[in-house]
Order: structure tokens, then C-alpha cells, then sequence
């Protein structure tokens, strides 16, 4: 085959296959940002969608992430800077600062990677992840101890934001046809020095571990597709079930309710926490822990708490709380205490509303803080302990040490945000102090 006739068949295959994959599942996706390291996967998809704006109604433009992890960082950013200035393709690059954890840098640079692509204005992600990837990312997940999840590896699409996907249309090929594809074009792209470093699992995986798998194994990789293929349908049907669940179990008004979560199997009692916890943004558990909380819970224990990377899940007045680690970011409000009350309302973190009964008026020098062990408020010629009524309307522990209360300017207590005002000071249609993040009890 000459050199022309290897340019149009790799073109050929590659091109028709996006097209196909575009037409029949993103038609109404037309805003497309190409994730661009520099590196050949990405260098390959770039030149390819480019090439396919003449036959598509596209919008293309790509997206840098400099890590700033490499001594090469600001070459990669300007390679890729002047290959889209030759493409015409609009670019942009973002810089990150990758603050490793216990995961190690990997993990925590592609956190950091996806966290701008789910900001980034477009309609979909697309990211040049092969069939190479798909199997590196089968083992990977195998070598760990993933469940289900892991082992199906990479989707071709999956919900990035509420208006953007992740798209990876290179799934079904090899590196070696995108090498291919290079060549063909004479594509100009770069060498991340740190893919040689078998430091990293995956790339003693690629460079070691794999060639002798497929030396044993000579149709390796078709025989993983396959699999990957079988549990990714597998998958689709758990989440579907766990979607149906997810709707009994759990609504807006009501949160996460127990009774109805207990007539669950075992197994799919397990799957709707670990769904509470996802949807919370919480992290994933370790089995044990997820066995041993599942059970309390269960067993209607009080006070059962179960640890996850960004917080904690407790059972309290038979409702599960979530207490992150980061407090102020799941309580903004807390950052500003103490704070006058017209500075909680300008930052929008408190709302006067009418209520059956409230405070005849707002004034803006009142003071909001978090209540502390001698508050106590005016409740029908009674002063009651704050923290003692709050334990009483079964607010947890950890949630009566920091509740915002309203106090005049002598510092007394007048009002217990979400809760009560004093009586004292309380008309009919009156107006009552509600942080909406909070649990309303009026």
C-alpha cells in the first residue's frame, strides 16, 4: 500500500467511526472541547475532529491542563498553544495545583484535570482514551479489588455536569492505529518522560506486566473487550435497579428514608448507601466499613456513624447527617460568625420569612452567632436552655455546638435560627429567621 492509500484508509476508519458514534448519540451535542495534553492520543483526536468540521456541525476548540507536575510543563502548554494556532482551533489552558493525598499524584492530578473539564463551557468533554487505556484500566481495577464499577472500566460517555458528558471515541481502537494515524499525517506531538517510570502501576502494567500476559494470552486484548463489554451492560442494569431504589428511598422533602431502605435485600441496601454517599460527594468506603454501618443501621443502632474520605454519615432520631470534615464548606455561614444581620442577609446566607408566629420586626444590628452553653431564650415565661431545646427537637450533637442563634445587642438570645423565636418578643404573622442549608423545625 502506498503512502496515500495508508493516509485514506486509517483516515477512513477513524473519521467514519466518530461521524457514526456523533450522528447516532450526540447530534444535539454540537459544542465539543478536546481534552489536549500534547501527548499522540490527544494530538490524533484534535486532528481528527478538526478534520471533521467540514462534515459536521461542530464547534471544536480545545483544553490545556497544566499540572506544573514536569520540568517540560510550559513547553507541553506552548506546543499545544501553537499546534491549535495551526489547526485554528480555539485554546485555552488552565493551570491546577495538584495536592496529592493519600491516592498519590495520579489520582489526585486527574481530580484536578476533570474538575476543569467540568467547568470548562461545552457540551462535551472528549477525551482520546483507547482500547490500550480500556484494558490497562480493566487490570488496574482487578489489582485493586474493584467491584462491578471497576472491572467495566471506561464508558464511552458518562454525565460530566448537568449540561456537559465526558465522550471518548477512541475506545474502539489501538494505539498502534493511532500511531498509525500519526505517521500517516506526520503529526507533530511529544513524549511524557514520566510514561517510562514503572514506579506508576500503570506503566509497569503497559511497559512489564501486560506483554507477558499477551505472550501467553496471544488474543488478550480482544477477549478483554469482550468482558469489558459484557459488565459494562451488567453495570447498566444494577444502576438501573438502583436508580428505582433510589427513588423509593429517597426524596427532597423527606431525605433518606430508613423504614422504606430496611425492605431492601442486603445487597441492595449496601448499593443505596453507597449511593447516598456518591451523591454527597463523600468518597468511597472500604467494604468493612460499609458492612459494618449497613448492619447498625439495620439494627436501628443510635449514634452509628460511618467514616468515609470526606466525612462522616451518623444515624441520629432516625435520620441520616452528614458531617464533613470541611465544616465551613458545608456550612458556609460559619466563616462570617459572628456576623451582624444584615451582612448574613447581603451574603445570602439567612432569609426572614413570615411565619405563624415571629419577631414583630428586623433589625439589621442583631447579631447572628453560634450558640454557646449559657444561651438561653424566653419560651412562655420560661427561659429554656438553648442547647438543651435543640437536643430536644433531636438535632445531633455535632449540629446544637455550632447552630447560628439571633441575639440583640445586649447579647441576648432572641432567636433560635429554624427553630423558635423567644416569646416574649414574638407576634402572630411574624418574621422568622431561617438558614436554609439547615433543617427547618417551624
Amino acid at each position: 500500500m502506498d503512502s496515500s492509500a495508508a493516509v485514506n484508509s486509517i483516515t477512513t476508519r477513524l473519521t467514519q467511526s466518530i461521524a457514526q458514534q456523533w450522528s447516532a448519540t450526540m447530534a444535539d451535542r454540537c459544542v465539543l472541547a478536546v481534552g489536549l495534553s500534547g501527548g499522540l492520543d490527544s494530538v490524533v483526536l484534535l486532528h481528527l475532529l478538526a478534520q471533521l468540521r467540514s462534515m459536521l456541525p461542530i464547534d471544536l476548540s480545545a483544553i490545556h491542563v497544566h499540572h506544573g507536575l514536569s520540568q517540560y510543563a510550559d513547553q507541553w502548554q506552548d506546543f499545544c498553544q501553537q499546534l491549535c494556532n495551526n489547526w485554528s482551533v480555539p485554546f485555552r489552558s488552565v493551570r491546577v495545583r495538584v495536592k496529592a493525598k493519600g491516592d498519590g499524584v495520579e489520582a489526585a492530578a486527574r481530580k484536578a484535570r476533570y474538575q476543569v473539564y467540568s467547568e470548562y463551557p461545552a457540551d462535551a468533554v472528549v477525551l482520546a482514551h483507547h482500547l490500550n487505556d480500556q484494558i490497562e484500566t480493566f487490570f488496574l481495577g482487578a489489582l485493586r479489588g474493584g467491584g462491578l464499577r471497576a472491572l467495566a472500566a471506561m464508558p464511552a460517555q458518562r454525565i460530566l455536569t448537568k449540561h456537559c458528558i465526558l465522550w471518548r471515541p477512541l475506545l474502539p481502537f489501538l494505539r498502534n492505529d493511532l500511531l498509525a494515524y500519526a505517521d500517516a499525517w506526520d503529526l507533530p506531538y511529544i513524549e511524557d518522560d514520566s510514561n517510562t517510570d514503572t514506579a506508576f502501576l500503570r506503566n509497569w502494567l503497559r511497559l512489564t506486566g501486560l506483554p507477558h500476559w499477551r505472550e501467553r494470552v496471544p488474543h488478550l486484548d480482544n477477549q478483554v473487550e469482550a468482558a469489558i463489554i459484557r459488565l459494562q451492560d451488567e453495570l447498566s442494569i444494577v444502576e438501573e435497579v438502583a436508580a428505582e431504589d433510589w427513588l423509593k428511598v429517597y426524596s427532597p422533602q423527606q431525605g433518606f428514608q430508613i423504614p422504606v431502605w430496611r425492605e431492601l435485600s442486603e445487597t441492595r441496601r449496601k448499593q443505596q448507601l453507597r449511593l447516598f454517599a456518591h451523591k454527597h460527594d463523600l468518597g468511597l468506603s472500604s467494604s468493612v466499613a460499609l458492612d459494618e454501618f449497613a448492619r447498625q443501621l439495620y439494627a436501628n443502632k443510635i449514634g452509628a456513624e460511618w467514616s468515609l474520605p470526606e466525612g462522616k454519615v451518623l444515624y441520629y432520631s432516625c435520620k441520616l447527617w452528614i458531617h464533613r470534615h470541611n465544616i465551613t464548606q458545608q456550612w458556609p455561614w460559619l466563616a462570617l460568625l459572628p456576623v451582624e444581620n444584615k451582612q448574613m442577609m447581603s451574603e445570602n446566607q439567612i432569609q426572614w420569612v413570615r411565619n405563624q408566629f415571629g419577631l414583630a420586626d428586623i433589625q439589621p444590628d442583631w447579631i447572628v452567632r453560634a450558640v454557646n452553653g449559657n444561651d438561653k431564650i424566653a419560651l412562655r415565661g420560661l427561659h429554656k436552655n438553648v442547647k438543651k431545646l435543640l437536643q430536644e427537637y433531636k438535632i445531633p450533637p455535632f449540629l446544637r455546638c455550632i447552630w447560628p442563634v439571633l441575639c440583640n445587642t445586649e447579647n441576648e438570645c432572641i432567636a433560635v435560627t429554624n427553630v423558635v423565636v423567644a416569646t416574649d418578643l414574638g407576634v402572630p404573622e411574624g418574621w422568622m429567621p431561617l438558614v436554609t442549608s439547615l433543617p427547618k423545625y417551624f
